[in-house]
């Protein structure tokens, strides 16, 4: 999996090249990206974020948007994509 790097606040550098333009709900840690939960790689989270302790900060590894998301929901999207690349070997 490649690691991210961002090299100006909110603008991403992907494997895919440049993330697309910032749009409104790219800001809101709140709403998830179309990408699925699979793609996430964890990052630090802001002190504020420390209140929702059901919650971790990840950044999909496709578009590069930040974004909460429960921890159990993100591994069980990581083992269910993982089980299907291995049925399809």
């Amino acid at each position: 999996m490649t690691r991210m790097h961002t090299d100006a606040p909110g603008y991403a550098t992907t494997r895919h090249g440049r993330a697309p333009a910032p749009g409104p709900s790219f800001g809101n840690p709140f709403l998830r990206c179309r990408c699925g939960l699979a793609g996430l790689e964890r990052i630090h989270r802001r002190p504020w974020m420390k209140f929702l302790p059901g919650l971790r900060f990840y950044r999909c590894s496709s578009c590069g948007k930040p974004q909460l998301a429960p921890k159990r929901a993100v591994r069980d999207a990581v083992i269910a994509h993982r089980s299907a690349q291995q049925n399809e070997r």
